[in-house]
């Protein structure tokens, strides 16, 4: 029934018949006891559910409703308001595919999409970005790249896209990479501070430097060596 007023003794409106509200008609208050009722206000962008008359009452009669819609769409519109302020930026290559990879983890069996892996990675409030389109089509052309050289498959005709078995071998490769450089770049750091370190003591040893008497550098120097 489509409530179109609620009068002193009855909900008059429309019936549901034959795929439409077509027939006029009225439930008077005394036989809504035995029935589940809900009702749906649709105000604005908003809709308010009851499950009885009671619970329509208090909420319409007191238009507490519309502090309930001001509080959804606030609850909305602000987040979404300062993410449309924040530049957004696609991470880089593997990073993408990392994403992909713990995307499809989720749902093996089901192709993806660029609209499917950006909301994965920046949620649905991108939809609503001012650079939206621009991430897209680089999403995309990220797509065809993987697609190019192996890491994913495509779904027939459509573009939405499979990941392969070379993704993670991919993926793992790089993170091996990454981690043998990164334990040479430590490596370098720490020969870099015990060359310094020696020079500085080879300039103490050889009378370029000179230090206060109350410093017993051959002390200092053996602390040193013993952690070596």
């Amino acid at each position: 029934m489509l409530v179109n007023s609620i009068d002193d003794n009855c909900l008059s409106g429309s019936h549901f018949e034959g795929g439409g509200f077509r027939t006029d008609a009225s439930i008077p208050f005394n036989l809504t006891k035995g029935l589940n009722i809900r009702i749906e206000h649709y105000h604005g962008l908003i809709t308010h559910t009851y499950t009885g008359l009671i619970d329509f009452a208090i909420h319409e009669w007191t238009k507490f409703y519309r502090l309930q819609s001001i509080f959804a769409l606030a609850k909305h519109s602000v987040p979404q308001f300062f993410f449309n302020k924040k530049k957004l930026q696609l991470p880089k290559r593997m990073s993408i595919l990392e994403a992909i990879i713990a995307k499809q983890s989720e749902e093996p069996e089901k192709a993806f999409s660029s609209l499917d892996l950006m909301s994965y990675m920046y949620s649905l409030r991108w939809y609503l970005h001012p650079q939206r389109s621009e991430l897209r089509k680089k999403m995309d052309l990220y797509l065809s790249s993987f697609e190019a050289s192996g890491e994913l498959r495509r779904n027939g005709g459509k573009l939405e896209y499979f990941i392969t078995g070379k993704a993670v071998s991919t993926l793992e490769q790089y993170q091996i990479e990454t981690a043998r450089a990164k334990d040479a770049e430590s490596s370098n750091t720490w020969m870099l501070r015990l060359t310094a370190i020696l020079a500085f003591f080879a300039a103490f040893q050889s009378g370029l430097i000179t230090s206060p008497a109350l410093i017993d550098l051959g002390e200092v120097w053996q602390w040193i060596i013993s952690y070596m």
